[in-house]
């Protein structure tokens, strides 16, 4: 008899965590006694939309893929989106985005140090929000995270008349339309089950794709100076240590490169992908490392130039998606690669099948075979398979 597959949810929630589980089960209790249920309905005519994202660059980066089919169901609405600062340069400049708007939440700001400056920057960035989203008078409001801490305290408080997000968060009695999240498909798939909830068989889809601002010509100006043409990027650093690839394994992918007779570029950010960078090139000094160089565009640029992309499970393969370019993403089986993989044609998921994977446990485990245990060679063979080389034209 073999055993049910392992779900992310607990209950009704994307929370494994045991007491904040139970929290977000009474809050939810208690709002739903409050708080006057919506019905679900479809049919209206919003002449603005925002669009609210959580978490991280890559979470940013899978939400664009939304806005055109937002344009394509409502031709005549304006959009806004709410999301982390950290995230804001994703969207900057975005022909479809109007508005934006910033609230860093304390839970997951990996920027401001210590848990007080993360609550008192939250609460600055919270006020001024609400206070923007009332001046610009939201009519809908889609709340695509579907995990804590999502957006539905600040849109509620915000006043904007339809809400739509899953419950899978906490705080479901607080949106007017509140869906219970299912495990299928990527999570771009997800977000359009959202939208569908609202606009109904006007937002359509033949094929999802992420969708980025154009890329600004200075930055297009400064990678061509910095790398020049047929190179490989390998991006070997994460936001979440559980989920990196050894480091020994990034030195001997990087020398079997050279010596297959690739350019090797290095990118990334902050001290500790730094120090990665620095642990590479002292095995194979050829390599080009531009780790902390590059602001956002810079590395776009760099990365709508290469070759193929060779990353962990981080927003460089969904940035090499974003612009067509061959990714090679080395996933972690802490959750199902089928929900984050980089959304694009020419990319490639690998991860150690084992028993336990997906595990869905935020903290992992010791031995973490599902990454750690990728060959070199799986992923040699994986450039191969992109049809990737130095004397590929691709």
């Amino acid at each position: 008899m073999t055993s049910a597959p392992a779900s992310p949810l607990r209950g009704r929630y994307l929370v494994k965590n045991r007491g904040w589980n139970a929290a977000l089960r009474l809050t939810d209790a208690i709002l739903s006694r409050i708080v006057r249920p919506a019905e679900l309905t479809g049919g209206r005519h919003p002449r603005r939309i925002l669009v609210a994202v959580g978490g991280h660059l890559g979470d940013a980066v899978i939400a664009t893929s939304v806005l055109p089919v937002l344009a394509s169901a409502f031709p005549d609405a304006e959009l806004g989106m709410l999301l982390p600062s950290w995230s804001r340069a994703v969207v900057d400049g975005h022909p479809r985005v109007r508005w934006l708007h910033h609230a860093d939440h304390w839970k997951v700001n990996r920027v401001a140090p210590g848990l007080s400056a993360r609550w008192n920057r939250y609460r600055e960035t919270r006020a001024a929000s609400i206070a923007e989203l009332r001046a610009v008078r939201y009519d809908v409001a889609i709340d695509l995270y579907a995990y804590y801490p999502n957006a539905a305290r600040l849109l509620h408080a915000a006043g904007i008349p339809v809400r739509v997000g899953y419950a899978s968060g906490g705080c479901g009695p607080l949106y007017t339309h509140s869906l219970e999240w299912t495990p299928d498909g990527h999570t771009a798939e997800q977000h359009l089950r959202l939208v569908q909830s609202f606009a109904g068989h006007a937002a359509h889809r033949e094929r999802l794709a992420y969708e980025l601002p154009a890329l600004p010509d200075l930055a297009a100006a400064r990678a061509a100076e910095l790398v020049g043409e047929d190179f490989v990027v390998v991006h070997p650093g994460t936001g979440n240590a559980l989920k990196e690839w050894p480091i020994e394994r990034w030195r001997e992918l990087v020398a079997r490169l050279v010596a297959r007779g690739e350019r090797v570029v290095l990118t990334g950010a902050g001290s500790t992908e730094a120090r990665l960078a620095e642990s590479i090139v002292a095995r194979e000094p050829t390599a080009r490392n531009l780790v902390g160089m590059l602001d956002w565009t810079t590395f776009r640029a760099v990365i709508a130039r290469a070759s193929v992309v060779i990353g962990a499970d981080s927003v460089a393969g969904h940035v090499a998606a974003a612009h067509g370019r061959p990714a090679i993403a080395i996933m972690s089986g802490m959750s199902n690669p089928e929900y984050w993989r980089p959304l694009g044609r020419r990319s490639l998921v690998l991860s150690r099948a084992v028993s336990c994977a997906p595990c869905f446990r935020a903290d992992g485990c010791a031995a973490m075979s599902c990454v750690r245990e990728v060959t070199v060679d799986e992923v040699m063979r994986a450039v191969e398979q992109l049809g990737v080389g130095s004397d590929a034209n691709v």
